[in-house]
């Protein structure tokens, strides 16, 4: 019985090391070559090319269009080093912490959410490691000070969060936190014309 099976076996990888390198002799076809054998043509279109402008002239129009954009640009893979005083920022009444919870009411405002939920965690681990770190060297959590140092010294960037939410770090709790002023919220929905959550 096992002799007939290793023979299978070695029969069938034959077969498979066979299909395998006709594959490999095929290889990929040029899509021009295909349309050749088959009798058609492929029209390229020429490139149209945008006459020379000064740097100074391009440098200046792509930092005013950057400016105009900078509302409409995705958060998507962009990051940023801002990180506030937690204790400070909790004294105004309109800032609240985030629980991370994914919300919406459509699939398109629930991924929204769960992208900015699970980007702003993943992106704190490395830095929430560090700060544990700090407290089992030195018995205690970095001042907010330390923290930000801790930030500047290793080049640490979380991943952007909308406009009206910001990480915040609470030095008692050694927790790095995402903050959200819902005042600031209120405007940016009531501006795109957005129902409130």
């Amino acid at each position: 019985m096992k002799k007939k099976t290793r023979n299978m076996f070695e029969v069938s990888s034959l077969l498979l090391a066979g299909v395998m390198i006709m594959l490999a002799g095929n290889g990929c076809k040029d899509p021009k070559e295909i349309a050749r054998q088959q009798g058609e043509t492929i029209e390229e279109k020429p490139q149209n090319k945008v006459p020379q402008q000064p740097v100074a002239e391009n440098a200046a129009a792509d930092e005013q269009a950057g400016k105009a954009d900078d509302n409409k640009k995705s958060i998507i893979h962009k990051t940023t080093a801002v990180v506030v005083d937690a204790k400070k920022a909790l004294e105004n009444p309109s800032i609240e912490v985030v629980d991370g919870k994914i919300k919406g009411v459509d699939p398109y405002s629930q991924a929204g959410s769960a992208y900015v939920s699970m980007a702003s965690r993943v992106s704190t681990l490395g830095m929430q490691q560090a700060i544990k770190a700090h407290k089992a060297l030195n018995d205690r959590f970095p001042s907010y000070d330390e923290y930000i140092q801790m930030m500047k010294e290793n080049r640490i960037e979380f991943a952007q969060l909308p406009p009206y939410k910001m990480y915040g770090y609470d030095a008692e709790s050694g927790n790095i936190l995402v903050l959200q002023d819902n005042k600031k919220k209120e405007e940016l929905y009531k501006k795109a014309g957005i129902p409130l959550d």
